[in-house]
């Protein structure tokens, strides 16, 4: 097998385990009886521990001295980066929250919303092209949110929190320049010390082994999920990690039904409608891929 093509098969074994573990995390989520602030704050703990065990290496330290350098070189970098660990606590918290109080489908909503606002984001904020196909894509999911406010007559703030959060995030990491690969490193790291005390002024009462274990589940699988995702994002096209990023949302909304949530009549429209929108951003997807590899085979 060719090295390109390896490196492919690699890469989108990475994302599919990557979107596999983020549903297991979820689901347990659902399952554990235990705060969502003390899950978080053991997936915080063991994430930065796995990326401390980076430095050990040459890259690894290189990585956060250029990390570093770029935080140095922009106005008020480290009040930014503390800024980034903030809204990023937000998200972790968020996911571990929304299914343990019957919010998985709130949630998963706002996952399906994801691709559009960040393309919209892009769009707007960072003047990239939207083809004819993808605004269709996008119009669809308009139609779906309008609907979801119609006929429910709310709109959660847990699907606004993850479908404008995220976003903010990613293009605030990307317009001051700290989309480094270290980044998310140092926001855990920066991160860690609040939720160590928070670990050891939380009353920690006697729980239950199951606890003990989904908690651990919970940590271990964050930390092995984000390197996943990392690793699959440096070896696809961007075509073919967008289109990939499709399966968590999905994924999630399944989840959500094994935890007990269940979908109204307007709520197959609503997600009917999305997964339309988001097949409609695939196909488009997957013609830039091929459109791509027959450029270069030409």
């Amino acid at each position: 097998m060719p090295e390109t093509a390896r490196g492919t098969s690699i890469g989108v074994a990475l994302s599919l385990g990557a979107s596999a573990l983020f549903g297991l995390i979820f689901l347990v989520s659902g399952w554990v009886h235990a705060p969502a602030e003390v899950v978080l704050a053991w997936r915080v703990v063991i994430t930065f521990g796995c990326y401390a065990l980076l430095l050990l290496g040459q890259s690894g330290r290189r990585a956060l001295s250029e990390y570093l350098s770029v935080v140095r070189s922009i106005r008020g970098g480290p009040l930014l980066v503390i800024t980034l660990a903030l809204m990023v606590s937000s998200q972790l918290w968020v996911f571990v929250w929304a299914p343990a109080h019957g919010m998985a489908l709130d949630a998963s909503l706002g996952f399906l919303l994801l691709p559009i606002t960040l393309a919209l984001g892009g769009r707007f904020i960072f003047h990239e092209p939207i083809s004819r196909v993808q605004w269709v894509a996008i119009a669809v999911a308009c139609l779906a949110v309008a609907l979801k406010v119609l006929l429910v007559a709310e709109f959660s703030w847990v699907t606004a929190l993850i479908c404008f959060g995220y976003p903010v995030y990613f293009m605030t990491r990307r317009h001051t320049g700290l989309g480094h690969r270290a980044g998310f490193g140092v926001e855990m790291a920066l991160l860690t010390p609040v939720m160590v005390l928070l670990l050891l002024t939380t009353p920690a009462g006697s729980p239950a082994l199951a606890t003990i274990a989904g908690v651990g589940i919970i940590a271990f699988s964050g930390a092995a999920a984000m390197a996943a995702y990392l690793g699959a994002s440096t070896r696809l096209s961007l075509p073919v990690f967008g289109l990939l990023s499709y399966v968590e949302p999905l994924l999630l909304v399944a989840v959500s039904l094994l935890l007990g949530e269940s979908l109204t009549a307007s709520d197959y429209w609503i997600y009917g409608l999305l997964a339309v929108s988001l097949g409609i951003l695939g196909m488009d997807a997957m013609r830039a891929v091929w459109h791509s590899r027959g450029l270069r085979n030409t």
